[in-house]
């Protein structure tokens, strides 16, 4: 506690100023006025999202590095970004800081945020800080830029359209099931046990594929990050698009480290790729007749997209077609949501 009486609030804001090494021309003010400045650019939209994240909710810190913690306070904002085809420009960061919290953790806390900083060129700008009872409380204000052509939105998927995904969705979900149940004998590869923590404490934001679809000559018709899970995210779009959607299980990718860790601990795999959440990979629609285009693109590209349903005439209703020829109503799967649903 004496630790951050010494140094008081403003002594705060320049220690954690002094860890911020990326400074963006664009800014005009940054930390230290009532607002930030900065110039936008012409023929451009300026997006904007927040997000916020709350120890014993989206975090517990006896599991948690902060550095880590940092980095992907960022990572989920941009995220955002990323998943209406844009690029980010600057953030706030306003901390709400139990009087407990050692500076040695704030440090560490603001490296992670500035590696992302730096990663992404990103300028924090501002924000706010004060003092909380007893937890910590992160909130991040993004904001970011996108083509006035390139701007992609939930509501632009129509029937016909093909449904892909990047990545592998399902990892960050079994990663917070270890971390919260470490004292089990979990069987498996201890990689594939790190891989999936990793996956969860430290998501890598889809900024690259981001651009390299709305760069394409593909026709991407609409757009969103898996936060909530693929089935609840999926229906969002569906909702904002009026349709309906069908995906096949078969189709759905599987990393070998989830194949392996759900089959080895009797967990259902379906469980943590249609309903895990934390993700972040991109799920997008796009023309039919643009499938082998976007195929060709991402041939060679660190993250895959796979090609996992499409796009149906019945609103607001998501079909998972079994492999065994069995069809199933996701409506009712969910992912998660705070004022209803515990993560799996």
């Amino acid at each position: 506690m004496a630790d951050l009486k010494k140094s008081g609030e403003f002594g705060l804001i320049d220690r954690f100023r002094s860890h911020l090494k990326f400074h963006s021309p664009r800014t005009k003010i940054g930390i230290g006025d009532d607002c930030a400045v900065y110039t936008g650019k012409t023929g451009k939209y300026q997006i904007i999202s927040t997000d916020a994240l709350i120890e014993n909710i989206h975090f517990k810190l006896s599991t948690t590095e902060p550095h880590l913690l940092g980095r992907k306070a960022l990572s989920v904002n941009i995220s955002d970004i990323a998943a209406m085809g844009g690029t980010p420009c600057l953030a706030l960061v306003t901390l709400g800081i139990p009087k407990t919290l050692p500076k040695k953790f704030l440090d560490s806390l603001y490296r992670g945020i500035n590696e992302v900083c730096l990663e992404h060129k990103i300028e924090i700008v501002g924000g706010d800080t004060s003092a909380s009872p007893s937890h910590l409380f992160i909130n991040i204000t993004i904001v970011g830029e996108a083509g006035k052509k390139q701007l992609i939105t939930r509501s632009g998927a129509r029937p016909g359209d093909k449904i892909f995904v990047t990545g592998t969705p399902g990892q960050s979900a079994l990663g917070l099931k270890l971390l919260s149940s470490s004292r089990k004998k979990w069987k498996g590869n201890i990689k594939f046990k790190k891989k999936m923590i990793q996956a969860h404490k430290n998501p890598v934001p889809r900024l690259v594929e981001s651009q390299k679809l709305v760069n394409s000559s593909a026709r991407i018709t609409s757009m969103i990050d898996i936060s909530d899970g693929l089935a609840q995210d999926l229906l969002h779009i569906c909702e904002a698009s009026k349709v309906g959607a069908v995906i096949r299980e078969e189709w759905l990718p599987k990393s070998m480290e989830l194949k392996n860790l759900t089959s080895l601990n009797n967990l259902k795999i379906m469980d943590y790729i249609l309903a895990g959440g934390e993700d972040y990979e991109l799920l997008f629609t796009l023309k039919s007749e643009d499938v082998r285009k976007i195929i060709d693109q991402f041939k060679n590209a660190k993250t895959p997209v796979t090609q996992i349903g499409e796009v149906t005439t019945h609103p607001q209703k998501v079909i998972l077609l079994n492999e065994d020829g069995k069809s199933q109503s996701l409506k009712k799967l969910s992912g998660f949501d705070h004022f209803r649903t515990k993560k799996k």
